[in-house]
């Protein structure tokens, strides 16, 4: 037993040692076609390295990348770096990780950015964004083919959407989860502004989504918001509207 115990320890030293010593451009680059992001300008070593940038398959560019390896998630069969780099000038760091199966974790996200700059990471035809986001992530887990696991809150502070008019949303929160019935999960709430808010999104494990969202108008709301929003949404009996989406995360490149 104390054998096979030297012979772990062993192996595991030789790695942490291959890791801070050998430089990471050709490393990543014997890898680069097999990897989900393509690293460019590469400099440093395993252990601690720099990216001049990197892009993801969904056309996501990250700027000014640099990455410290974390030699004790080793034990657990997994490479993990904690990373800090930055979004079209805005600043996020988090810590990420990959398994012998291939998924990427994504754990403790942190990003604040303006509402503007979502539209490079969602697919969908938000119209107009104003305000500012607050991008907290616990855990996310990715893997190709799969619905996203992802454990979170998003919170959209001063909100605002502009389509054919402006609806002043105050301040939206966004908590996504999984559930037993569904893999992927958010429910959607806000306070103050020109519409109540409430509703969600709703997955199965083939990836199929349903989002519904109930936009009631208060007084604050003027005749030409409520115009705007029969559009796109459905008006009920008690003067809300309902919008219904339906698609699949394929299509918005989540898979």
């Amino acid at each position: 037993m104390r054998k096979r115990h030297y012979i772990v320890t062993g192996i595991l030293a030789y790695l942490v040692f291959l890791v801070m010593t050998i430089p990471a451009a050709p490393v990543i680059g014997m890898f680069n076609d097999n990897l989900p992001v393509v690293l460019n300008h590469i400099s440093g070593t395993l252990w601690h390295g720099k990216a001049g940038s990197i892009n993801t398959r969904q056309n996501v560019k990250l700027n000014n990348v640099e990455w410290s390896f974390v030699p004790w998630r080793l034990l657990l069969a997994r490479l993990a770096f904690d990373v800090n780099a930055e979004f079209d000038d805005s600043p996020l760091s988090a810590r990420v990780s990959a398994g012998i199966g291939g998924a990427v974790a994504v754990d403790n996200l942190d990003m604040k950015l303006p509402a503007a700059k979502t539209a490079a990471l969602i697919s969908l035809p938000l119209g107009e964004l104003s305000g500012d986001i607050h991008l907290r992530i616990n855990k996310a887990t990715f893997s190709q083919g799969d619905v996203p696991r992802v454990n979170g809150t998003v919170d959209w502070n001063r909100a605002a959407v502009t389509i054919a008019e402006t609806a002043e949303l105050g301040n939206v929160s966004v908590v996504v989860q999984e559930s037993d019935e569904s893999p992927l999960t958010a429910s959607i709430s806000n306070k103050g502004g020109h519409l109540a808010l409430s509703g969600g999104l709703t997955t199965t494990v083939e990836g199929d989504y349903s989002l519904e969202l109930n936009m009631k108008p208060n007084a604050t709301a003027s005749d030409n918001l409520a115009s705007s929003l029969a559009m796109f949404a459905k008006k009920q009996r008690g003067g809300e509207f309902v919008l219904n989406n339906r698609g699949n995360l394929k299509q918005l490149g989540l898979m």
